[in-house]
């Protein structure tokens, strides 16, 4: 439970940038203005965004961008109408800006055709196109019977006049004018008749009819128009006594449907006039689409058939978003294209355009194109040798193992890349190697090889005999078949003594006899380092390696028969000493490590070594070992402060590393850890790990190190531990292992120093932590010191153990295997022993490897 007091004491405020404003003519669209959010700036219709799109806000409490500005459309000078006058509004400094409209006026003698104004829209052009001042003409002047024109212009202010021919004489007007509105002033007039009493010829309007031959006096005539004409003058004529004819002779008008005008986003295409018969046809701009019919014609009755036809946008729609892509562009209109592209992982197919063009007919060009998973085809294969996984889709990546007996020339990881190709470097399986097998001292070898199923075989120059195994095979696991023989005087049936270490005693009661144990111990004042008792072997070599005593303040703690120990000197803690059991025994309680403390006494438990009777132990060379169990391990696994023990392969010799767990969080399976170098570099390491398969990719983060010499191979690539987490349930023990990812680096194992109980598949894991557990004294607080002070003391002091074995010797034991001089990189080791056996990774081989 938390203390309130203590949580009163932190007071947490929630950073906010207060709402940045609305620009001028614009708006701000977002709802939230705390740390992160983002908000949108956004025009009203006829202004454009000058500035940040968006904005977000910062830890600091300040917007990232500044308030745009909304700047107004302006359309361009929109050009003269011949033969008009243009007026602007509203007057201003934006001449041409958004909803600015322009008006224009014909000139006397001239005709509007079109609309009269045109107005700025929000996209930055004109609504319509512009009109047109077109020249008043008159029509063609009535001919009367007998008559003639003088005058053929027909423009406005033209004037025309009439004469008789012969002797008759004009009755009306003798001059006529064309007027504003493209009619001949006053009507038209006639010729006199032939004799008296009769009235001349009145004529026939042109478009026209009359009723009535008899020009006699007191006779009538009538007159009509033809449809689409309209009658102007007299409807009915009298001839009088004096020869004229009562009223105004007539005319037949065209019907005038006047000025359509122009819809919103056309023009005219077409037009032979506004009168009866005439018509007009319209098209639209480009970029927009006509609903209604764009040719209207002039009706009898003086109207325009239909409606006036609208011009809308063309937009093609959406055309949709591929499944596994993404689609740039959300203008649908007309001439807009919208570009795709696939989600990493994802091709697109070949027969499809990665752009479409929104088309004049309302359509795409083209199909939206489909995204396919990006599949390699199958890995390369390599003899005596199998690809490890199945996915071979983008991102993917497989791995190489080799048969029995065979391993990698290196640690390759291939992966699927986005061109359908695998990266990385294919492996080849080479023979396993186990080494030389050394030589026995008097004796001599024949071999054809140390690789896998080569053979060796061994023999003693007179009078020494061979004891061991004549020969020996290169097992598929590295190791020699057998045991390492040596040549021995067949007179000596005991082994040599082993010496007395320097301030120490032997205790040798039992004698040197094969089977006989000799013990050692120190002075007072001195401590015991190595092993504390040795055992004739039955090929007169002592086990174990020889003793040393080491002056020092603390006195000698208990210590069981059957262990080795080593020493070191830890800057955070002290002088530790660190157990391990001989060969066929194991560490069945106390404590691993034990510390000095500053009276005197030491830290933790007397460790006790059991005989390794248990069904886990190792089962003899060339035999079958159980394989790790299926079962499905838990995250818990990587608990917090959980601690993983063992090696790396780096230029093919194994390094000594821990893994320490700093943080694992249950719901995500997110596994935070650090992995210490034994040269002092610690790698801060963090991935997810996945419970299905039991897989771990840990990529490191930060790197830090005493030397840069020890730093610089892990700054190579993108270094990773990438691995596979199994329980043996034999010994009740948990191993990752797997490859690393880096240059030069090989296979690595870690064993999680807890046992595991799996009896509970919840976030409550119990880790056993009884007095059988390695664990039990190595869990304390500051075991990330230890670790870290360990490895940095190595470094800076440089100080070692002895090794026990620089060559093949033939008075040492090495339980039936050849040891080399460079003991961190011995292929005798078993598969076992890089999932960090805990016998067999010992800090012995820590000190040598600096």
């Amino acid at each position: 439970m938390c203390n309130h007091d203590y949580l009163s004491a932190w007071t947490l405020t929630a950073i906010t940038c207060g709402h940045p404003g609305n620009p001028t003519f614009g708006m701000t669209q977002g709802t939230q203005f705390n740390l992160n959010d983002a908000v949108r700036f956004v025009c009203n219709t006829g202004y454009v965004l000058q500035g940040a799109v968006k904005s977000t806000c910062q830890a600091n409490g300040q917007w990232s961008n500044a308030l745009p500005k909304c700047k107004i459309v302006n359309c361009t000078e929109p050009g003269h109408v011949e033969n008009s006058i243009r007026q602007i509004l509203p007057s201003g400094p934006h001449r041409y800006s958004f909803q600015t409209t322009v008006s224009y006026r014909c000139n006397p003698g001239y005709y509007l055709l079109g609309t009269s104004s045109i107005s700025c829209q929000g996209d930055g052009t004109w609504d319509r196109s512009l009109p047109k001042c077109l020249l008043v003409l008159c029509d063609r002047p009535s001919m009367p019977p007998y008559a003639q024109i003088s005058g053929d212009r027909r423009t406005v202010g033209s004037v025309i006049r009439y004469s008789c021919i012969g002797q008759r004489s004009i009755i009306g007007n003798t001059t006529r004018m064309c007027q504003l509105d493209g009619q001949w002033s006053g009507s038209p007039p006639h010729c006199s008749g032939d004799s008296a009493g009769l009235c001349g010829d009145p004529g026939i309007p042109v478009h026209g009819i009359r009723l009535g031959e008899d020009f006699t006096v007191g006779t009538a005539v009538r007159f009509n128009c033809e449809p689409g004409y309209m009658l102007k003058g007299s409807l009915e004529r009298t001839c009088l006594t004096n020869g004229s004819w009562i009223g105004t002779q007539p005319e037949c008008h065209v019907i005038s449907c006047g000025n359509p005008g122009t819809p919103r986003n056309a023009q005219i295409l077409i037009h032979d006039g506004l009168t009866f018969s005439r018509s007009i046809t319209y098209t639209c701009r480009e970029g927009y689409y006509s609903t209604g019919m764009l040719t209207r014609h002039c009706t009898v009755n003086g109207s325009w058939t239909g409606n006036m036809p609208e011009c809308s946008v063309i937009n093609c729609g959406d055309p949709g978003v591929p499944a596994n892509g993404v689609r740039l562009g959300n203008d649908f209109i007309y001439n807009f294209t919208v570009s795709y592209q696939c989600s990493p992982g994802f091709t697109m197919d070949a027969d499809r355009a990665s752009t479409l063009t929104c088309t004049k007919d309302r359509t795409w060009n083209g199909t939206k194109p489909h995204c396919k998973a990006i599949v390699c085809g199958p890995p390369p294969i390599i003899p005596n040798g199998q690809v490890v996984g199945t996915d071979f889709t983008w991102g993917s990546s497989i791995s190489y193992s080799c048969n029995q007996g065979y391993q990698l020339s290196l640690p390759t990881v291939l992966t699927c890349q986005g061109n359908g190709n695998w990266s990385g470097e294919k492996p080849q399986c080479f023979p396993v190697f186990c080494g030389d097998p050394g030589m026995p001292a008097q004796g001599r070898r024949e071999d054809r090889g140390f690789t896998y199923l080569s053979s060796v075989s061994f023999s003693c120059y007179p009078p020494l005999i061979l004891v061991g195994s004549a020969r020996r095979y290169c097992q598929y696991d590295g190791t020699w078949s057998g045991t390492q023989p040596s040549c021995i005087d067949p007179t000596h049936t005991t082994c040599g003594d082993p010496g007395i270490p320097l301030f120490g005693n032997q205790n040798n009661s039992q004698g040197y006899q094969i089977s006989s144990t000799v013990f050692f111990n120190c002075r007072k004042g001195y401590l015991l380092q190595g092993s504390i008792s040795r055992t004739c072997l039955p090929i007169l070599t002592w086990s174990g390696f020889q003793p040393e005593c080491i002056a020092h303040h603390c006195s000698q703690p208990e210590m069981p028969a059957q262990s080795d120990v080593r020493a070191i000197e830890l800057p955070s803690l002290g002088y530790t000493l660190i157990y391990t059991c001989q060969p066929g025994f194991y560490l069945a309680g106390g404590s691993e490590h034990r510390t000095c403390r500053s009276d005197g006494s030491w830290t933790g438990k007397q460790p006790l070594c059991a005989a390794d009777n248990r069904p886990s132990g190792k089962s003899p060379v060339g035999t079958v070992q159980e394989p790790p169990s299926k079962l499905p391990v838990p995250g818990g696994v990587f608990a917090k402060n959980s601690l993983w023990r063992g090696s790396y392969e780096y230029l093919g010799k194994k390094q000594p590393a821990m893994l320490s767990i700093t943080a694992f969080e249950p719901f995500s399976n997110r596994v935070n850890g650090t992995l210490i170098d034994h040269s002092g570099v610690e790698l801060k390491l963090a991935g997810t790990y996945k419970k299905e398969e039991s897989q771990l990719l840990l990529q490191v983060h930060q790197i830090t190190g005493p030397v840069d010499i020890f730093v610089n191979k892990f700054k190579r690539d993108y270094w990773a531990l990438d691995g596979h987490v199994s329980y043996i349930s034999s010994s009740n023990s948990v191993v990752y292992q797997g490859f690393v990812r880096g240059k030069g680096f090989g296979q690595f194992g870690l064993q999680r120093l807890e046992s595991l109980d799996l009896s509970r598949d919840n976030q409550g894991y119990n880790f056993a932590s009884n007095s059988s557990s390695v664990a039990a004294a190595i869990l304390v607080p500051f075991i990330a010191m230890i670790i870290a002070g360990f490895a940095l003391y190595l470094y800076k002091h440089r100080r070692r153990p002895k090794v026990p074995f620089n060559s093949y010797v033939g008075h040492e034991n090495t339980n039936g295997r050849a040891t080399f001089e460079n003991p961190m990189y011995d292929r005798n080791i078993q598969p076992t022993d890089i999932m960090a056996n805990e016998t067999e990774f010992t800090v012995s081989t820590v000190c040598t490897a600096v």
